[in-house]
Parts: structure tokens; sequence; C-alpha cells
């Protein structure tokens, strides 16, 4: 398989569930900062690989393009069924990831993406903080009395959002409010498929660099 990534990108949460699976892959890097965007080796039109212009895209062996984080997540959860990064099909604790991964990234993925716009004026960036203030109020409490979003378990849901609260300093909403949102982050911070997946991606010195990715691009 081939994951189609951008470093800082949500394309992050796939590669790290790649990581802890153990499943066998490459990255290729797609430069978000050029317009259109291209792949970094070699230059090719990005479109050309996903119409869709978002990162990530998956490769499959077969030679089908499969699109869209959940989407990707459920697939690659699929694949290792004994790690229970996903549950069992037909069964409740499946639907509860399932749950949590629409709400990431059709409520939170979605207030966060446009604060990267650097042309967002001002008073709307008040409105989308004020709502991501009541979203991370609603994962606070969940997470009050348990580790991870459905429980005891890391799930695939747990790293989409833990990609997307690492967006916090470079979008410059502080998630001091929210201690439990941040012992969440710190114990997946803590897993070692995510000092790989930062150390593959060269996010050390990229993080500082891509401040002025548009919103739509950290699909």
């Amino acid at each position: 398989m081939k994951l189609y990534i951008s470093p800082l990108a949500c394309s992050g949460a796939p590669h790290m569930i790649l990581i802890e699976l153990g499943l066998p892959h490459t990255i290729e890097f797609v430069d978000l900062t050029a317009q259109p965007h291209v792949v970094t080796n070699g230059g090719a039109l990005y479109t050309t690989v996903n119409p869709k212009g978002a990162v990530p895209a998956l490769m499959l062996d077969s030679g089908e393009l499969l699109t869209e984080v959940a989407a990707i997540l459920q697939y690659l959860g699929d694949q290792r069924p004994a790690s229970g990064l996903l549950p069992e099909i037909g069964t409740m604790a499946r639907y509860r990831v399932m749950e949590w991964l629409s709400f990431v990234g059709s409520d939170v993925h979605k207030t966060l993406g446009p604060l990267w716009n650097p042309e967002m004026p001002e008073a709307a960036k008040v409105i989308h903080k004020r709502n991501l203030d009541r979203r991370l109020s609603h994962i606070e409490q969940h997470l009050a009395n348990q580790p991870y979003l459905t429980g005891q378990t890391f799930s695939v849901a747990d790293a989409y959002l833990f990609v997307m609260m690492g967006w916090a300093p470079h979008l410059k909403f502080d998630l001091s409010p929210y201690p439990n949102l941040q012992a969440f982050h710190e114990r997946v911070s803590a897993r070692p498929s995510v000092d790989q997946m930062h150390r593959a991606e060269g996010l050390p010195r990229l993080v500082r660099e891509r401040g002025d990715v548009g919103a739509d691009d950290r699909r």
C-alpha cells in the first residue's frame, strides 16, 4: 500500500495506524503549498492521483484508490482485526468507534480546518473557536472517567482526534481549559507509532515551515 500524505495534515492519522498495525506500506509526500498541489517526488499533479486533491489517499495493492480519513482508518483497522483498533463488524463497540470518527471528522476537523486560512477574518475565527469550545467541552466531559474515546482501549478514532489536537499550537487555540483532553494527547503521544510517524514525516523541521497552507488543504 502507498499512503499519500503531507506533514501536519490529517493524513498523520492513517499513517500512525499503518505503523501501529505493522502493515507494509510506503509514503508519498504531497506539496500542499504548491498550487495546484503536486507529488513531491517527480512533481506530478496530485489530482492525477486523487481528483479531490486532498490528503490522505491510500493506493491499495489492487490499484484501487481509497480516500477520506474515516474510510481509510476503517479499512486499515479491518486488515488486522485481532489488533482491537477497530471492533468487530456488527457490534455496538464498532458503531461507537464509527460514531466518534464521524464526530471528529464533521464537528472537530471541519471547525478547525478553516483556521489554517491566513485570509480568514478575525470575526470568523472568533465564531469558529467558540464552536470549537462546545465540541472540545463535550470530549472533555467524555474523557473524565476513561482514557480513550470509546473506553479503555485505543482505537482508530483516537488517532484521528490526536492529530487534530496536535494543531493547537499552530492554530493558537488553548487546550489548558481541557485537562482531560490534554492528558489524552500526552497519553497518545507516548505511543511508539507517534514518534515513528513524526520521524518519517520530518515534522520537527517541517512543522515550523507550514503555517501558510490553506484550510481546504488540511483535509
